[in-house]
């Protein structure tokens, strides 16, 4: 009788990243994600097409799913996904859109998912995984391992090809600036996993820094987050500009940039935030591709002794 019925009717266990095990649909087909980067996208990356999303409401007035845009064309305004608010959700909309299957990351705690699996299934997910277990989470998910292997072998192709292209021992550093301190985080996201996969090796301060910790630093500091190449980033969703994320750092150290031996000789990199904290390949490969042109330009190659290390 259960083989009679149709693929979505049927259901099986899933255990989330909270370790509860979940009875969901086989085939879900009418999924409401309430993260909208971190779930949302890697979701219509795989090929799965939620009712119900959470997103962000810019000075514009028009709601966006962040992040999706740039890694995957899909966005409100030219789909069905219904916006259901951004923090907290709109429960009562998200019951009027019968889901037959809720998607929670862990930061969306204004609801809880006792209130949200009175509505439909709810699994748990946390966003703090990395591109590689967020990717495998949803193709697990939704069933679409052929998809999530086709995804990973690009994105090995692709970190061949720019580890090809970086001498051992090159060094790199995250830096950024507010309020009058510095500050990165360990790990950073995309940015980090792929430099590290391409065989980078972190600077000082970035390697002894806690993992999981976005620590502060004082101006005095600066020095230390010298390397052989320097990253900033930016957030494009808040209309932010490369110009926005260098007043940052000049804003605690005035100056900042003559006292770093990569960014004197252009080696400081500014990049757009959402490639690289999006757990999309599509928009990791983007970001591998900007990082293999820029790390590879033979006139800002760091010379032997520089503030990275021993070149070879």
């Amino acid at each position: 009788m259960l083989l009679a019925l149709p693929a979505w009717a049927q259901t099986r266990v899933f255990t989330d990243h909270l370790e509860r095990t979940v009875e969901i649909p086989v085939d879900p087909q009418r999924v409401v994600s309430l993260g909208s980067k971190n779930v949302t996208v890697p979701m219509i990356e795989l090929g799965v097409m939620p009712v119900g999303s959470q997103g962000t409401m810019p000075e514009s007035g028009e709601p966006t799913i962040r992040a999706s845009g740039i890694a995957t064309g899909v966005d409100f305004h030219n789909s069905d996904i219904v916006y259901i608010g951004d923090f907290p959700v709109d429960l009562e909309l998200i019951a009027s859109l019968a889901p037959d299957l809720i998607v929670w990351p862990d930061w969306q705690d204004e609801v809880s998912l006792d209130q949200l699996s009175l509505i439909a299934p709810t699994v748990a997910y946390e966003t703090d995984a990395t591109l590689h277990d967020a990717q495998a989470f949803f193709a697990e998910l939704f069933g679409r391992h052929e998809r999530l292997a086709a995804n990973r072998a690009r994105y090995d192709a692709q970190i061949a090809q720019l580890s090809g292209l970086i001498p051992a021992g090159t060094t790199y550093s995250v830096l950024h600036g507010r309020e009058g301190e510095f500050w990165t985080c360990k790990p950073y996201g995309n940015l980090e996993l792929i430099l590290q996969d391409a065989g980078l090796d972190p600077s000082s301060i970035i390697a002894e820094a806690e993992s999981g910790a976005c620590p502060r630093f004082s101006a005095e500091r600066l020095q230390d987050f010298d390397a052989d190449w320097i990253f900033t980033t930016y957030r494009t969703d808040r209309g932010e500009t490369p110009q926005d994320a260098l007043a940052g750092l000049e804003d605690v150290f005035p100056g900042f940039c003559n006292a770093l031996t990569a960014c004197r000789e252009g080696r400081h990199i500014v990049l757009p935030r959402e490639e690289l904290t999006t757990p999309s390949y599509d928009a990791v490969g983007a970001a591998i591709f900007a990082l293999t042109t820029l790390l590879s330009n033979p006139y800002a190659q760091p010379d032997m002794g520089s503030a990275g290390g021993t070149r070879p």
